[in-house]
């Protein structure tokens, strides 16, 4: 990519949907062409370390995606380096720099207009992100996959003129805690403006044994058994959700966590953990397993 070509991408070929590739693109012109992704990550999370993470995780999906496809970035995984693919002139550094900035700017003047100045500050954003374990609420995907979003539940253009909102017959600041979720970027686009259903999965499918033990520990839990097609429908979105913390620790007890799921949803819909487990050796026998790491990517 040329100078030209640059330009005219930060000029026409641009779309954005957030912020961050004018963001990455001035960094790296300021930083003569090259930044880590942890240079990257903090710039994007303007320093706030809570955010750190999430904002890494960002970098690596939509700026770099983008910026990668159009030439205007490359990255080095070994180093974990991005690099600008030109070295601007003296003359042309600064107006890129400024073009960059007139972006950011206009970007979030328009966000501020749309929103109407929304305080949801980072550290509250790191907070619902946290209790919901950085995972949709909605849909249960976990960040790994796609960006996760913080929304309003009840909408800010429903607050009275004192900036409160009814929350279980309750009124609440907007910008609470109570009256905020996390949502992933596709199931936050689709909702309504007028939509106020609260996604938060605060009732969910239990182990058979937490009950006693919340008992031992001085509490009492509120608790029902489910049978039937209530069940079998809770046992689905327990699948979703130890699906998303397995992808999200890759740790070995939720990859058991899944299996116990998939061992009582056998059983909830008549089948037994033997005729999974008979089917499976069928279908390895017939066309073998997922061992060897055979990627399809279309026929020759």
């Amino acid at each position: 990519m040329n100078r030209k070509e640059l330009r005219e991408f930060l000029t026409a070929t641009m779309s954005m949907t957030e912020v961050y590739q004018p963001v990455v693109i001035k960094h790296l012109l300021l930083n003569g062409g090259s930044c880590s992704k942890e240079q990257l990550a903090t710039r994007l999370a303007d320093n706030d370390e809570s955010v750190q993470e999430y904002y890494r995780r960002i970098l690596m999906r939509w700026p770099k995606i983008t910026l990668t496809k159009h030439d205007v970035v490359s990255y080095d995984r070994t180093t974990q380096q991005f690099k600008l693919n030109l070295e601007p002139s003296d003359s042309e550094f600064d107006d890129l720099v400024a073009i960059c900035d007139a972006k950011i700017a206009s970007w979030i003047s328009s966000k501020r207009r749309s929103k109407s100045g929304s305080e949801v500050t980072s550290s509250l954003r790191y907070e619902v992100l946290k209790e919901a374990r950085g995972k949709c609420q909605l849909c249960g995907v976990p960040s790994e996959l796609t960006p996760i979003d913080v929304d309003h539940i009840v909408p800010r253009s429903k607050a009275n003129k004192y900036g409160k909102v009814i929350i279980e017959g309750k009124p609440v600041d907007v910008h609470s805690k109570d009256n905020l979720q996390a949502l992933c970027f596709r199931c936050n686009r689709a909702k309504r403006d007028g939509d106020d259903t609260d996604w938060r999965r605060r009732k969910k499918l239990i182990r058979d044994e937490v009950p006693s033990q919340i008992k031992s520990e001085g509490r009492l839990p509120i608790v029902k058994k489910l049978t039937g097609s209530a069940l079998t429908v809770a046992l689905r979105d327990k699948l979703v959700e130890e699906v998303g913390e397995y992808l999200s620790s890759g740790k070995i007890e939720e990859l058991a966590d899944i299996l116990e799921v998939i061992r009582a949803l056998a059983k909830s819909t008549g089948h037994s953990e033997y005729e999974v487990e008979e089917v499976r050796e069928n279908k390895v026998r017939d066309r073998g397993g997922f061992e060897e790491g055979w990627f399809y990517e279309g026929d020759g």
